[in-house]
Order: structure tokens, then C-alpha cells, then sequence
């Protein structure tokens, strides 16, 4: 569909998807932010940038523990509860029938040695261990630590999923009889693993209160506040403990976790103020407990019910904006995430930047670059705020501006790089006033080398410079940003302010066309490929705009897109491939998401459009070009009369670099 103020006929590209629509965030990889062609105007579901650490603390968790070197095996764990079982009962007087059990035990032995599973053993077991406890019997140490080795042979784990021991750990520990300290880390331990492995059906929904309470222990020991973290994580991923934690306000338990865990809470001086020599040995088991907990959290305040129980105003969030400021790393970072995903809608957006004044607290946060991933939380949280047109111009000072440019130097992180870019063209889109913002001078001094570039100048800058193609896709829809804003401020300003703009644009930035060049070169993201035609064209309209695409068509493969876009004509063997957004070659044409009508349609776009940018060069340009060119173009305006024609055009456009 053409645009109202559209004049010359230049089509905008589709834009299939709802602005307003939820979606969740990956973790902040490379793989992730590859696929450009989404669109960035949806409220993200908020991550932090390091992967999830479930695994690994599990992994950690086990190391840590004092188990035996190697893993026990499924038959020599029931061998060993014989032994320990025998001796409970010639020391206790147990009403059991030991020489059943005992044959029990031999036969589990001689079934697990061919893959059996002897769930039935484990039931009798888990029985004869709870007698073992309220008898106070050391026993119980060594059974619960032979238990707790086996359960890590794979054979093994399916019959303690099916044994009911999960369940069974949850009722011994809301036992007020319960009071074994000694006993604590075997029994965390195979709590953590049965529930990693056990359907959590069986378990009734104050389970995870019960679990997220042993994080209130004095106490609890580094290693323990590690499994309980990860079976707080498994828990929390069944709807129904969500909805528990929720509605009997746990956050601030998990809150509190994040404070307790870190150096700076516990020495009670700025996190940047400790000392090196004052490392806490346990601080990287500790740094995993923060992420993990962050992780948790996260996750959770992207869900409904977390939205519907916590909205502004409430003491939570009025925790989490006080925590924003906190001298812990990690603290902020849960906080910006938290809030993050809070906000998405209009509403919640605008209460956060008009009564709670959130996007300066965020710009204080960006002003300090020493923390990345504190950085990365905020860039992403102050994206979803600037979604609103109303908070655009609060948010979009020339201090905004000037911080976010800072994130484009050579150092700095590239999914950093990239979010500030994606939070960029957000309080670009539809607002003049930022994109006056961006085209100031870095300097006032009209004698200084800084006067003659602009904000802009840096962010071109890095286009040329980074190596990441998601960046670079990002970069290139910025400047179609830019130039839909200017053409839609145009009714709205007097025509001498737009063509100021304009001049200004073009005067200062004479590589501005470079990324839309990257974006129609590139065949994976049809969507982007739009974009950047319809940019093209839009720019094409202006004397000072053609010469800037002229330049651009100066080279051969971008020369070669045009007349292979307008012909429908196939590359030769004398072009070089376009590339995708990974960097590899992909010759189709095919999108991402993308039906094969969509896909002709917007084929059927982007030769319209060219052929809009085709007529606008000559007009503009012509004279300034070569004999060869013009005259394809000349052609290209009538169309191909044949395919031979069009392959004729195709390799005449290739042969003025064989004839330099």
C-alpha cells in the first residue's frame, strides 16, 4: 500500500507484525540476534545477557559436594544399603523383615547389573530411612549418602523418578521433628536430583514455599543455597508453583538471596571498594547462586499473573526501583529485567517514565560502561520504555543521545553495540525532535574537527568498522528510520526546516547509503531487503540523496543487485553471491517466516521501487554517468523486452569493470 505523502511512488515495504505484540527473549547470543528480520518494536521478554546457569550449577553443585570420587554405580548402591541396613537392624530394634529385604536388595543388585529399574526397592527403602531419622541413627548419614551417589549413575535415575522421593523430602523437611543439620546437604542434594528427574504432580503446591524458605536459614552453607536455588528453578517452572510463589509473595525471599550472596552486602562497603586480596573462596558458587536466582526471577516476571499481581505502585515495585540504585551489580541487573518485562503496555510504560522517573535512573546506570552486563539489562529495559510516542521526547534529550553513542567505540561489548543501536531506533521512530538530536554536532566549536560530525557520523562509524552482522542489519534499519521521519515530518514543518534536515543528512554523512546497500545485497531477510529499497528510493528524490545512492551503485555487486531486481535475471558467474546475516553465502530468496506470497509480493515491491530509484538517478544524476550505466538504466526504465535482453542488460552492467 502507498503512502499518503508518498509522491513519487516509492512503495513501503510490509510490515507483517503487530508493534504492540509480546515476545520472549534468548539468552543475548550470537545465533539469536542473527535473525534481524524480527521486528524490534515488540516489547522483548527481558533476559540477562549470560546463558542460563541450571546446568552448570548442577554440575557445580555436585562437584562441591563430598560424595565419593566416582559416581556409585546402581549395584553397588543396593549392596551397600544391605550393609547399612543390616547393621541398623542389629542395632535397632526394627520391626521389619530383614531377610525380605536383604533378598530384595540382591535380586535389585543382580537387575540393575542387566539395566533394570527396582522401583519397588526404593519405596521399601525410603520407608526404612524415615524410621532410621526419628531414631536419630547415624545410619541414616551413610544410607542418605549412599543414595545420593547412586542417584548420579544414569541407570539409576529413572526409578528415584518414580519412587516418590521428591515428595517424600518436601514432607520430612516441613517436619518440625526434623533437626539434623548434619543431614542437610545429603538431603538438598537428593532433593535436587529427584527433582530434576521425579513428574512434580505428586507434590502439593506449597512445595515451593517450603523449598524457597531453606534460603532463610542463617546458616545455610554456600553449596546448599546452590541446590536449593536449582530446585527453586525446577519448581517454578510448573505453572501451579508459579502461581503459589506468586500469590504468597516470595519475590522478596529470592530478592534477599541476591543481597545476602554478595561480597558487597556482607562487608557492607561499594562493591568497586573491595579489595582483590578479600576474595570470599566461595564466591564463584556464590556469583552462580546471584545469576541463577536473577535467572528465576526473570523468567518469572514475564508471566501474567506476575502482571497482574504486581502493578505500579505496588510495594515490589516500588523495591525493585530502589534497588536499581543498590551498589550490587547483580541486584541491579534483576531489577532492570524485572521491570523490564513489567513493562508491556502503553500504560505501564508511561507511568514508569512520568511518576516514577525510571529512564533517568536508567541513563545514570548507562553513564557507567564498567559493568556490561548492567548495561546490557538497562539498554534493553529503556527500549521497551521508548516504545511509547509520548516517551520518546522525555527520553530522547540530547544526553540520551550522547550516552547511548558512547556504546559505539572500538571496546565495547557487540550484543551491547547492538542493543544500544535497537534502543536508538526506537526514540528515532516517528520523532523528529531525536532525529534533530542525532544530526548535532559533536562539538559547538566551529573551529573544532568535532563540529563537522555528528552523533551520526559515529554510528556510521561503527557500521563500517564492527564485524557483526546483526549490528550492521540494525544500523541500516536506523537510517531507514530516519529517513521515514523526516519524510513524514515534512507536513508537518515548514519546507524550508525539512530541507534543512535534509541538506544536512546528506552534507555531513556522504556514506549514509552505505548499510542500505548491505540490506538489499543480502537475500535471507526479504523483509530488510524492502526496507532498504524503499530508502533508496526515498532518497533518490533529492538532487543532494542521488548522488548519495549513486555513490553506493558505484560498486559493481550492488550495481548488479539493482538490474538482477528490476530484470528478475539470476546472477551470473562474474557476481559475487549476496550475503545472509550470518555472514555465509544463500543465493535463494526466501525469508524467514515468510509464505511464497509473501515473498512475491515483496519482489513485485523492491522492483518497483527500483525502478522509482532508477528514474530518480537519471533524473538527478544522469549526467555524471558513465555511457555504460546510463544506458542500462535507460533500458532498465523500458524493461527487458526478453530474457535474452535481460541477460544482455545483466552482463552489460558488468562490463565497465572489465573495461578499467
Amino acid at each position: 500500500m502507498k503512502s499518503e505523502n508518498d509522491k513519487s511512488g516509492v512503495l513501503l515495504p510490509q510490515n507483517p507484525q503487530n508493534e504492540y505484540d509480546k515476545s520472549t527473549i534468548s539468552q543475548p547470543s550470537q545465533e539469536s540476534r542473527a535473525t534481524s528480520a524480527e521486528d524490534p518494536s515488540k516489547r522483548p521478554v527481558l533476559e540477562q545477557q549470560k546463558p542460563n546457569v541450571d546446568e552448570a550449577s548442577l554440575a557445580l553443585a555436585f562437584d562441591q559436594l563430598n560424595f565419593s570420587e566416582q559416581p556409585l554405580m546402581a549395584e553397588r548402591m543396593f549392596l551397600s544399603l544391605g550393609a547399612i541396613i543390616q547393621k541398623a537392624v542389629e542395632g535397632y530394634d526394627l520391626d521389619i523383615d530383614n531377610q525380605r529385604i536383604q533378598d530384595a536388595l540382591s535380586r535389585a543388585d543382580q537387575s540393575s547389573r542387566h539395566g533394570g529399574r527396582e522401583i519397588e526397592v526404593l519405596v521399601t527403602i525410603q520407608t526404612i530411612l524415615d524410621r532410621l531419622l526419628l531414631l536419630g541413627s547415624d545410619h541414616f548419614v551413610e544410607a542418605a549418602t549412599i543414595l545420593a551417589n547412586g542417584s548420579r549413575d544414569e541407570r539409576a535415575q529413572h526409578a528415584f523418578r518414580m519412587s516418590g522421593l521428591c515428595p517424600a523430602l518436601i514432607k520430612l523437611l516441613q517436619n518440625p521433628q526434623f533437626q539434623a543439620p548434619d543431614l542437610l546437604t545429603y538431603v538438598y542434594s537428593l532433593l535436587d536430583i529427584s527433582s530434576h528427574q521425579y513428574d512434580l504432580a505428586a507434590c502439593p503446591d506449597k512445595s515451593i514455599q517450603t523449598v524457597v524458605e531453606l534460603l532463610q536459614v542463617d546458616d545455610v552453607e554456600v553449596d546448599d543455597m546452590l541446590l536449593i536455588v536449582n530446585t527453586t528453578s525446577v519448581f517454578l517452572r510448573v505453572d501451579r508453583f508459579q502461581q503459589h510463589f506468586i500469590e504468597n509473595d516470595l519475590v522478596d525471599t529470592l530478592l534477599e538471596v541476591i543481597d545476602r550472596s554478595s561480597p558487597a552486602y556482607q562487608m557492607n562497603v561499594p562493591q568497586a571498594s573491595l579489595p582483590a586480596v578479600d576474595r570470599d573462596p566461595d564466591e564463584d558458587t556464590l556469583s552462580s547462586v546471584r545469576s541463577a536466582v536473577t535467572q528465576i526471577l526473570s523468567d518469572l516476571s514475564a508471566t501474567d499473573a506476575f502482571a497482574a499481581r504486581y502493578s505500579i505502585g505496588s510495594s515490589l515495585v516500588d523495591s525493585l526501583t530502589r534497588r536499581l540504585l543498590s551498589q550490587q551489580q547483580q541486584t541491579r541487573i534483576c531489577s532492570c529485567l524485572m521491570l523490564g518485562n513489567l513493562a508491556q503496555s502503553d500504560p505501564v510504560c508511561l507511568a514508569m517514565v512520568s511518576r516514577l522517573g525510571l529512564h533517568d535512573i536508567l541513563l545514570e546506570l548507562l553513564e557507567d560502561q564498567s559493568h556490561p552486563q548492567v548495561s546490557y539489562a538497562a539498554l534493553r529495559f529503556l527500549r521497551n520504555l521508548a516504545l511509547p510516542a509520548e516517551n520518546k521526547p522525555i527520553i530522547g534529550t540530547q544526553r540520551a543521545v550522547e550516552i547511548i553513542s558512547r556504546f559505539w567505540s572500538v571496546d565495547v561489548n557487540p550484543q551491547i553495540q547492538h542493543a544500544s543501536v535497537c534502543l536508538l531506533r526506537q526514540l528515532l521512530n516517528k520523532s523528529i525532535g531525536n532525529v534533530r538530536w542525532l544530526l548535532e554536532s559533536l562539538s559547538p566549536d566551529p573551529d573544532s574537527p568535532a563540529h563537522e560530525k555528528t552523533y551520526l557520523s559515529l554510528l556510521l562509524l561503527l557500521f563500517g568498522r564492527t564485524d557483526d552482522a546483526a549490528t550492521k542489519f540494525e544500523i541500516g534499519r536506523t537510517v531507514v528510520t530516519i529517513c521515514r521521519c523526516i519524510s513524514s515530518a515534512s507536513q508537518g514543518l515548514p519546507p524550508e526546516s525539512t530541507t534543512a534536515i535534509w541538506h544536512r543528512l546528506y552534507g555531513m554523512h556522504p556514506n549514509i547509503a552505505a548499510p542500505l546497500a548491505m540490506m538489499i545485497s543480502q537475500s535471507r531477510f526479504p523483509v530488510l531487503r524492502s526496507e532498504g529499497w524503499f530508502a533508496l528510493a526515498l532518497m533518490a528524490r533529492s538532487r543532494e540523496g542521488s548522488a548519495a545512492v549513486s555513490e553506493v551503485f558505484q560498486q559493481l555487486e550492488i550495481f548488479s543487485v539493482l538490474v538482477s531486481t528490476i530484470t528478475g535475471q539470476l546472477a551470473t558467474s562474474n557476481e559475487r553471491p549476496a550475503t545472509d546475516s550470518t555472514g555465509g553465502s544463500d543465493s535463494s530468496s526466501s525469508g524467514i517466516d515468510s509464505s511464497p506470497q509473501q515473498l512475491q509480493e515483496m519482489k513485485v515491491k523492491d522492483r518497483e521501487n527500483a525502478l522509482v530509484l532508477v528514474n530518480e538517478l537519471l533524473r538527478h544524476t544522469g549526467d555524471n554517468l558513465s555511457d555504460i550505466r546510463r544506458s542500462v538504466l535507460e533500458d532498465l526504465l523500458r524493461g527487458p523486452q526478453s530474457p535474452e535482453h535481460a541477460q544482455e542488460l545483466m552482463t552489460r552492467s558488468q562490463s565497465e569493470e572489465r573495461l578499467v
